[in-house]
């Protein structure tokens, strides 16, 4: 027994005696207040659960799905824009004695469109589906949903000047869908991400809170039960020379343990959720960005050829994306860069989301990951680079193949190389987020029923530790 406890006691006891209480009285009043600090143990116990559970629920079921949802919605919107720019570059009259090629490049392209027109309706209902925060989500999914309309109409103006092989009306009909595109879709659906992003930071930061404060809530109550039980066990020491009470002695194990193992649980809960948000979330929200860029970088570069008037500006828009994406120091290539990664060292002044990433691996296999998906992104940006020097030199034919190509060596297979290394650092960062999210939840799991349990169990003790002592004073 330490100081604390003895001091502790002697106050309870000198002020019970000052109002006269017998010892049934005193022992009656201490199974009701160990009746009562195990119920508000109880009731605090579980909803501190309740609220972690639901907290998880809001971040990892709401929030981070529609993160996600946004920015892939993005890259559909970017990535169809740049296959109808692909498709207006491909011109009958430069495959005269090659149709069959002219058709296959064609029908490529159109394919492509398709499929990302298609994941948009996909995802944009899974948006509308997953809706929690009102107007502030509504109202961007309700402006891509009805300008996709104007975009597509525009878009199919310029394919009916292409098939009249009408190049002026083509340019001037596609400026006019880039400019619904670039101005009114991209910047919905970036306030859709943004609208999301907010709140799933403000939930994570009310989580940190309510964790603290539960933690703290469930310390104080469950210190208070113990205080009690100590002493009492002391009381019926010193007043009926009973050295321990097994019943009482049982409650306090049972309390300790509880108290233990549900200060464990909320803390693993609490940990596991930040592995998932600040590692794993944060890497592939920065991943998703960076693929977002890329598709529409990939765009400029068809623009870059398409709209012959305005070279300079799309160019200028495609590297500016493209130092979004990586950076490296001036007067250093790829590979005296990669060489570094590969040894385990940073290159310092390398920017970008790529950059920032690879500087902040948390995961087994995501350097590797990371490393394959720049070399593949500089490989597509070596090819681009070919693309221009081809223009540059008055062979627009040349480029043109060379940029809407799919096989390989030719930039659509560079990009498509690039999308599937991205993945899988992407499938890294997806699969420790949602093993982390699992274990969050699993590790609350039940411990409403336990909490109920082992309070309850705590009670009974004392009451028929206690009672055996009252009867003695019955007779």
């Amino acid at each position: 027994m330490n100081l604390n406890t003895i001091i502790l006691y002697s106050k309870y006891i000198s002020l019970l005696k000052k109002r006269n209480f017998n010892t049934p009285q005193l022992l009656k009043a201490g199974l009701y207040i160990i009746s009562s600090a195990s119920f508000l143990l109880a009731l605090i116990t579980i909803s501190s659960v309740q609220m972690q559970r639901q907290a998880i629920k809001s971040v990892a079921k709401d929030s981070i799905p529609s993160v996600i949802t946004a920015q892939r919605i993005k890259d559909t919107l970017v990535g169809m824009e740049a296959n109808a720019v692909d498709e207006l570059l491909i011109v009958p009259t430069d495959y005269i004695g090659a149709p069959q090629e002219y058709e296959k490049r064609r029908q490529s392209a159109i394919a492509s469109y398709e499929e990302r027109r298609k994941a948009f309706s996909e995802r944009i209902i899974i948006a509308a589906r997953n809706i929690t925060y009102g107007d502030a989500e509504l109202k961007p999914i309700e402006t891509l949903q009805l300008k996709l309309g104007d975009y597509i109409a525009k878009l199919q103006r310029a394919r009916e000047f292409h098939e009249r092989g009408d190049t002026n009306g083509t340019l001037i009909a596609h400026r006019e869908a880039s400019q619904i595109m670039d101005n009114t879709l991209i910047p919905a659906v970036d306030q859709l991400d943004k609208v999301n992003l907010q709140q799933l930071e403000r939930i994570y930061a009310q989580i940190s809170f309510q964790t603290t404060c539960s933690l703290f809530l469930i310390l104080i109550f469950g210190t208070l039960l113990l205080s009690v039980l100590v002493i009492t066990q002391v009381f019926l020491y010193r007043r009926m020379r009973r050295i321990l009470n097994p019943m009482l002695l049982a409650a306090t194990a049972i309390t300790l343990i509880f108290i233990g193992h549900i200060t464990q649980s909320l803390i693993a809960a609490s940990s596991n959720l930040v592995v998932a948000k600040e590692d794993a979330f944060e890497s592939l929200y920065a991943l998703r960005q960076a693929r977002a860029i890329a598709y529409a970088a990939n765009a400029d570069k068809s623009r870059y050829l398409l709209d012959r008037q305005n070279p300079l500006k799309h160019e200028q828009a495609f590297f500016q994306k493209v130092n979004q994406i990586v950076k490296l120091p001036v007067g250093q290539t790829w590979n005296d860069a990669k060489y570094r990664l590969i040894a385990g060292k940073k290159v310092e002044d390398m920017t970008g989301l790529l950059a920032t990433d690879i500087n902040n691996i948390n995961f087994p296999g995501e350097h590797e990951a990371l490393i394959t998906t720049i070399s593949t992104f500089y490989k597509y940006l070596d090819i681009d680079k070919q693309i221009r020097q081809l223009e540059r030199s008055g062979k627009h034919l040349e480029a043109v193949k060379l940029s809407t190509g799919k096989n390989q060596g030719e930039s659509n297979w560079a990009f498509s190389e690039f999308k599937k290394a991205h993945q899988a650092s992407q499938d890294i960062n997806i699969a420790v987020m949602n093993k982390s999210i699992e274990q969050s939840f699993q590790n609350i799991q039940v411990l409403e029923v336990i909490t109920v349990l082992c309070t309850f169990s705590i009670s009974t003790l004392a009451l028929f530790g206690l009672r055996r002592r009252l009867r003695e004073y019955e007779i």
